[in-house]
């Protein structure tokens, strides 16, 4: 019987196979946008819940909305010092 390996021995393999994860994680993704294709809504709430690949635009946007917001509005109000009050 063969010893379980602990998280950390599994995260570095992980970590070690990095691009061959994300090589997955595109393909997959890459094939859902292309099943989307085929498959469709035949009862959209809205006109763009028709169209192929609207949820994949539409995530990509929104995901690069929350980057901008989180490095531009919040991280400077996180990035205070620990002392500092706010005021002048």
């Amino acid at each position: 019987m063969r010893e379980p390996q602990t998280l950390g021995a599994w995260l570095e393999r992980a970590r070690a196979n990095a691009q061959a994860w994300k090589k997955a994680l595109f393909i997959v993704l890459a094939a859902l946008v292309a099943l989307n294709f085929v498959i469709t809504n035949h009862h959209p709430h809205f006109a763009g819940e028709g169209l192929p690949g609207f949820w994949a635009v539409f995530s990509l946007a929104a995901a690069v909305v929350m980057v901008v917001v989180l490095k531009k509005i919040v991280y400077p109000m996180l990035a205070r010092p620990e002392d500092d009050n706010g005021r002048p």
